[in-house]
């Protein structure tokens, strides 16, 4: 296990804005025990994101095999918009209509090899918001699906939690497939009407891809944040540790022109790679179109179409 001398001047600096936060929250619901309950869940889904990788660390280095993509625009960990049942399914607790979205990506890697993504929220009359992701990644002769059903609940004007249980499968040709179920959870918190705070945990279980494999699904801790000033420019800066991989940082800016056209951009540090695009408005109906560029895949271009009702 790890020792306070383990953490860095970032981690302590985190950590310690979580525990203030912290106790803000539970001073101001001290007579309402069901929701006391539910808040203790989301602050230690906060705290883990710092805590967790360090300690898991310390006991040893795991493998793990999949591909999780999060462009920056079209979705978050503290963004709240038709990608939140992927990106953090607490967010879905602060949706107020329901939703469809698609997503492609074509990724450089290899000929053939894809990403495709559906979405869908519906935001329920009684409170919460149901939500499912179906994903494909890959070709025919490699390819990772998932299929997921999440649910996110607003606890309180200010803070929401959520979780997903998903359904996994790896396949390589001439090998039998291998299954595996897991869960998502996360939370997040409105600090005010211009700053939002996310935290998620992906496979916090550890599960493996079948009984006998010892290939782990990865786990991912995300922790974020989100700035939006005068709605016309809206910012994001996001951590994210795969437990297998280094530290990677992610930012996003968006600029709304006008109603109809937002143009935006995003850089992420591991591996290295920026995004350049543009969202078009239309009634119900949003359009993204985004070039994403590597070193080592080149350029990928990069579509999402999502509609509310």
């Amino acid at each position: 296990c790890c020792n306070l001398s383990d953490f860095s001047k970032d981690n302590a600096l985190i950590y310690l804005v979580i525990i203030k936060m912290n106790v803000l929250v539970f001073n101001f619901f001290t007579y309402f025990n069901l929701v006391k309950i539910l808040l203790r869940i989301s602050i230690l889904i906060s705290c883990a994101i710092v805590l967790l990788p360090i300690e898991i660390y310390a006991a040893g280095e795991y493998r793990a095999i999949g591909t999780r993509m999060m462009v920056p625009g079209l979705g978050g960990v503290s963004s709240i918009n038709s990608y939140s049942s992927s990106s953090n399914q607490a967010a879905m607790g602060f949706s107020t209509k329901s939703s469809v979205a698609t997503y492609y990506a074509h990724t450089g890697i290899a000929e053939g090899v894809n990403n495709f993504m559906a979405l869908g929220q519906y935001h329920l009359k009684k409170g919460g918001t149901i939500g499912f992701t179906g994903s494909y990644f890959g070709y025919d002769l490699f390819n990772d699906k998932k299929i997921g059903i999440g649910y996110g609940l607003k606890l309180a004007d200010f803070v929401s939690i959520g979780a997903q249980i998903d359904i996994l499968n790896n396949k390589i040709s001439g090998y039998e497939s291998n299954t595996a179920v897991t869960f998502e959870i996360g939370t997040l918190f409105k600090i005010n009407n211009k700053i939002q705070i996310g935290a998620h945990i992906y496979n916090p279980a550890r599960v493996r891809y079948g009984k006998d494999s010892e290939e782990r699904v990865p786990t991912v801790f995300r922790l974020g944040a989100t700035y939006t000033t005068k709605e016309k420019i809206w910012v994001t800066g996001e951590l994210e540790q795969d437990l297998d991989n280094n530290l990677a940082f992610r930012a996003g800016v968006d600029y709304k022109i006008n109603s109809t056209l937002t143009v935006r951009s995003g850089l992420v540090t591991y591996p290295l790679s920026g995004t350049l695009g543009v969202g078009i408005n239309y009634k119900s109906m949003q359009f993204d179109i985004i070039g994403a560029y590597q070193k080592i895949t080149g350029i990928s271009p990069q579509l999402g179409i999502s509609y509310e009702f």
